[in-house]
């Protein structure tokens, strides 16, 4: 009888180690630096701006816990999103800077973002509002490598940025 116990243990415990994962779940799926392949049409009356590539741009996401990141698209802004499972979605009331031709240099508000994650690859879907203009694009993200996570101590993540006590960077910087 005692045998028969030990084994039950035994293949519980193989069963319990054999059912965890080192999968990323929720936020961490998203964290990473991503290469952008897309555009972005301006959607104005009259169809006479064409619309703007973006491939080739970098972005940097991060997470601040299990339902949150943050992605840093270089000098045009940073967004935060909320997760659920697969799917992120841009919170209300933020815009981006984008060059738009023939406008400028404009602040779009962001009407609806969403970034659904498939492995190494995130889709994009944008749809933006400046002055008289609609912007849309739809585009992918491909993963470049792992950013790290911000625990919630701000401690510096992988990706050697400045945690929010001040300390230095591996660049060197503070912030």
């Amino acid at each position: 009888m005692r045998i028969l116990g030990l084994a039950v243990a035994v293949a519980a415990l193989a069963a319990g180690v054999l059912g965890c994962s080192d999968k990323k779940t929720g936020a961490d799926r998203f964290v990473g630096t991503w290469v952008y392949t897309g555009s972005i049409d301006p959607k104005c009356p009259g169809g006479a701006i064409l619309p703007f590539d973006l491939t080739g741009d970098r972005a940097v996401i991060t997470a601040s816990d299990a339902s949150h990141i943050s992605v840093a698209l270089g000098t045009l802004c940073t967004v935060d999103f909320d997760v659920d499972g697969t799917v992120a979605t841009a919170k209300a009331k933020q815009s981006c800077m984008f060059d738009i031709p023939t406008l400028g240099p404009e602040s779009v508000m962001i009407t609806k973002w969403t970034l659904t994650i498939s492995g190494d690859t995130i889709t994009s879907n944008f749809l933006g509002a400046v002055a008289i203009c609609a912007p849309a694009g739809t585009g992918t993200l491909t993963r470049q490598g792992d950013a790290g996570t911000t625990d919630d101590a701000g401690m510096t993540d992988d990706a050697g940025t400045t945690d929010d006590a001040g300390t230095t960077d591996d660049a060197g910087a503070t912030d």
